[in-house]
């Protein structure tokens, strides 16, 4: 923070540090032409040039060397040198609290970009504080029942939930027991709005299918942990005595129906779309179970595709072959360093071996074969690979709204390690 010493006055006659940023750029493109040999800029070099060159030139809180420590951090990132992204990205949210104070919303992509780092390092906890700082600024400027903070949850949603794989069982758990904090209040400014018109709306109560089928898979996997609840924001505690897989799964086919509910209210609704949210409720009550219930549904999201522009063809790709059914399958809009961490892909995680299965009308998976099994893929590796297929489930393929049984070919990743810390 400044203690008033620092002129955080700039002159109109000085140039910016965007300006200087390019003068960097270009200077550098101009010496480089000059050599016998194309010698390729590293963005770090630059960024630090650039930085340097603002610092002596404006002040080293001009608000134009906050967004270069934002770049200087995500091309860190992208090398995966992590404890140096993160004071870069530390450095970037200092400069915006400066500027525009303490519970300024423009802290927001650092904190993201911060919690991200962190969570690499293994410092779960710290992540944690980040997103909730995050929450709790947007929360002040705009009200926690407030419609203008549902795309706040949505995306700390995505953020738990993307992250729950990565973490041991305990810790998976934690992320969950936020998440079901964050999505009761989406789900209550949602009820509170009533907006089903809303063209937002339908993704937002299939995100919160999603998180209630992650707590019942969850719970069913590993039940409950000894040591209940968690806490997020303001000392709040969610219990887990009521987390009964029975709960979730009603509560996930109640946002399903809510999907199939704002799509009828959408302007021009996608016959396509409306079809497919009813598939999707099939889907549920397939890996729940409830068979009979998933024919019915299944059955009318067929035939409602009847009479309308290449019926055929729509009927078909939802139905012309059997399809996995993932409900941890997130659409991300976010994680801009989840993708970039992972562009290069090693050998390894590239390579993909080739699966035939026989799934039946009830979405089962049997016959299943590896149909170019390496000679180095292991028994255990094998039998690993054989138990995972066996333990998912498929919406099968329909001829005439009837599901029957077929046969598919997949790719199946390669095993490989996990590149976060564990915690």
């Amino acid at each position: 923070m400044n203690d008033g010493s620092i002129d955080l006055k700039l002159s109109r006659h000085k140039p910016t540090a965007a300006v200087l940023f390019c003068a960097v750029f270009s200077c550098l493109a101009a010496a480089q032409s000059e050599l016998p040999e194309f010698k390729q800029s590293d963005p770090i070099s630059d960024y630090l040039n650039a930085i340097e060159l603002a610092e002596s030139q404006t002040s080293a809180y001009s608000t134009e060397l906050a967004e270069l420590y934002l770049g200087l951090g995500n091309s860190h990132f992208s090398r995966k040198e992590y404890e140096p992204a993160r004071q870069a990205f530390q450095r970037g949210m200092q400069i915006e609290r400066v500027n525009y104070g303490l519970h300024s919303l423009s802290q927001t992509p650092y904190l993201m970009s911060i919690a991200e780092t962190e969570s690499y390092l293994g410092n779960w906890d710290k992540s944690q504080q980040a997103l909730e700082n995050l929450y709790l600024i947007n929360a002040q400027a705009y009200g926690e029942n407030d419609p203008r903070m549902l795309p706040v949850l949505d995306e700390l949603l995505d953020w738990y939930l993307t992250t729950y794989s990565e973490r041991p069982a305990n810790g998976g758990y934690q992320n969950l027991l936020i998440s079901e904090k964050l999505g009761d209040r989406m789900y209550n400014i949602l009820q509170q709005t009533d907006d089903l018109g809303d063209p937002e709306v339908p993704q937002l109560y299939r995100k919160l299918s999603h998180l209630h089928f992650f707590i019942a898979d969850h719970l069913k996997e590993h039940g409950e942990p000894a040591e209940n609840g968690f806490s997020f924001n303001s000392g709040a505690t969610v219990s887990s005595a009521n987390t009964t897989s029975r709960m979730h799964y009603q509560r996930g086919e109640d946002a399903l129906q809510k999907v199939i509910e704002s799509l009828e209210q959408q302007d021009s609704p996608s016959a396509l779309d409306q079809a497919n949210a009813m598939a999707e409720l099939g889907d549920w009550y397939l890996v729940f179970g409830q068979r009979g219930s998933a024919n019915k549904a299944y059955d009318l999201a067929y035939q409602s595709l009847e009479g309308s522009e290449q019926t055929e063809q729509l009927q078909q790709s939802l139905f012309g072959e059997a399809k996995l059914i993932d409900f941890t399958k997130l659409n991300s809009k976010h994680h801009f360093s989840l993708a970039a961490n992972n562009s290069e892909q090693t050998n390894a995680e590239a390579e993909e071996l080739e699966i035939s299965v026989t799934i039946s009308e009830y979405g089962v998976p049997k016959n299943i074969e590896v149909l170019n099994a390496p000679e180095n893929l292991d028994k255990k590796t094998h039998r690993k690979i054989i138990n995972d297929i066996r333990g998912t489930r498929y919406r099968p393929k329909l001829i005439n709204g009837q599901a029957i049984s077929s046969s598919i070919i997949f790719p199946y990743p390669s095993p490989h390690q996990s590149q976060k810390i564990q915690g």
